[in-house]
């Protein structure tokens, strides 16, 4: 039996939202996986949502392969010889590789209708797009073997907003069985995709609500020492802007990044009052306050948070992205940050009983 190199009771991937930028959480798993800090819990939305369901969806041994077999599937030819370009050339290549994907969609992934969803009248929200991601299903029953993540081996969680009623919910295959259907509504980011139906609702992309569904990890009541590797794609900070597509650039970057510091601050608080209730001796609790005095539960939290940056050639279409080259440098980028993290082992040691939380920022 194999002895785990580390003391966690658990191991979170926790993966923002990013369209073609999650080819960067593609490099830091693999380095993750491959230094032997493979997930229990997979949480994730968006694309987030895609790379953590290929990595639940498969046996530890095929995890890496079918992660970069997909990113290769969807990519878009690069033009002319990568290492010749200078940053004038690649910003103007990553200009065509975006509006190629504007026009032409992204093989197996998603498509440009041939109609006007503006001319279409009392439609339905799960037809209401500028893209037919029709493709998508195919592509993940391909990459994700489903009998495996509803074995629930390894738990994974999908975050989705509902179109009738605006409430973020969580599709999590210890609570039930997942579908092609529940990545896609974890990923159907409106005006560009279509609502994903199930049941009777509609469901849209969770970055919608929340880019980063880190308030869940919160919500667990099990006493845990945990360690959660957050993929962030979208940066809180960055230079002042200088052009308009500074500016657009930014613009995309506030509107999706990462509210994590006011999620820790409210987490933080949580943990001192758990921390109260549970100096409370149930001895002498009466029955009014049992409840209360069984929220107070320990839990260590060790949050290693992957940042990704902006290279010199993103413009503010990054996110739609996809040529090969741009998705190597990206996945080459998530590898050199975990190779980073393990020169400061410090970073992972583990954090004593009911201590709260520690947060490290990697940066590349």
């Amino acid at each position: 039996m194999m002895i785990k190199p580390h003391p966690y009771d658990c191991i979170i991937y926790l993966l923002q939202g990013g369209g073609a930028l999650g080819a960067y959480q593609v490099g830091v798993c693999e380095n993750l996986i491959n230094n032997h800090y493979p997930p229990d819990w997979l949480i994730g939305t968006s694309i987030g949502g895609i790379n953590a369901a290929i990595i639940a969806g498969n046996e530890p041994d095929k995890r890496v392969e079918k992660l970069k077999a997909f990113w290769n599937k969807i990519a878009t030819p690069s033009f002319g010889n990568p290492l010749l370009f200078q940053d004038k050339w690649h910003r103007w290549q990553n200009l065509l590789s975006s509006e190629s994907a504007l026009l032409f969609g992204q093989q197996g992934f998603f498509k440009l209708r041939m109609a006007n969803p503006f001319l279409q009248e009392m439609s339905s929200p799960d037809n209401l797009s500028f893209y037919d991601t029709s493709e998508l299903k195919a592509t993940l029953e391909e990459f994700v073997d489903f009998d495996l993540i509803n074995q629930a081996k390894v738990r994974l969680t999908l975050s989705s907003v509902c179109v009738e009623d605006g409430i973020l919910v969580h599709f999590d295959n210890t609570e039930q069985k997942l579908g092609p259907e529940h990545i896609m509504a974890a990923s159907a980011l409106p005006p560009g995709f279509p609502a994903i139906k199930i049941g009777e609702r509609h469901y849209w992309d969770g970055g919608i609500s929340s880019n980063t569904p880190l308030k869940i990890i919160f919500e667990e009541k099990v006493p845990k020492k945990l360690l959660c590797f957050m993929v962030d794609l979208f940066s809180r900070t960055a230079d002042q802007p200088r052009t308009m597509m500074d500016v657009l650039k930014r613009k995309k970057d506030l509107e999706f990044v990462s509210q994590y510091q006011e999620i820790l601050k409210y987490f933080f608080e949580m943990h001192k009052l758990r921390h109260i209730i549970r100096t409370i001796s149930e001895e002498h609790a009466d029955k009014d306050c049992y409840d209360q005095v069984s929220l107070g539960h320990p839990c260590a939290l060790n949050i290693i948070r992957f940042q990704y940056v902006d290279s010199d050639a993103d413009l503010w279409t990054k996110d739609f992205e996809f040529s090969q080259h741009s998705i190597k440098q990206r996945q080459e980028k998530g590898r050199e940050d975990v190779k980073k993290l393990l020169e400061e082992p410090l970073t992972l040691r583990i954090i004593p009983d009911d201590s709260g939380f520690r947060l490290h920022d990697i940066r590349h």
